[in-house]
């Protein structure tokens, strides 16, 4: 079976929704010149990264619901209120999108209920 793949640009904290794109002028949906790629994986009950640490700037994100059941994933900067959502995804369905990140470091969670409890969350360092 294959994999759904859905692809959007987000920028800062903020979803860009359709007609939206960043101040740099590109049109909405292309894909950055990213400095980084980040692939996290999402299984019952943890979030697996390809990488411990990213550049700031344009990053390339991949969530992959290897999982049993549906998943999400948020992001957000410690000390930010602005929260970064990916997609709730199915079992073997893959989002890609491009965000942009600052330096600092981000938590990651499942939103859905009692998973980051459970251990659906992590840590990614951004470096400038």
């Amino acid at each position: 079976m294959g994999h759904a793949v859905c692809s959007t640009v987000l920028a800062g904290a903020a979803l860009l929704g359709p007609g939206l794109g960043p101040a740099d002028g590109r049109t909405p949906g292309a894909r950055a010149a990213a400095a980084s790629r980040l692939r996290v994986t999402e299984v019952e009950y943890r979030l697996s990264l390809s990488t411990g640490s990213i550049r700031a700037g344009a990053v390339d994100l991949a969530e992959i619901d290897a999982g049993r059941g549906p998943h999400d994933l948020r992001l957000r900067r410690v000390g930010s209120a602005g929260t970064i959502n990916g997609r709730l995804l199915t079992p073997r369905q893959r989002w890609e999108g491009t965000v942009y990140l600052s330096p600092g470091t981000y938590q990651l969670w499942c939103s859905l209920p009692e998973h980051a409890r459970l251990g659906m969350h992590t840590t990614i360092r951004v470096t400038g």
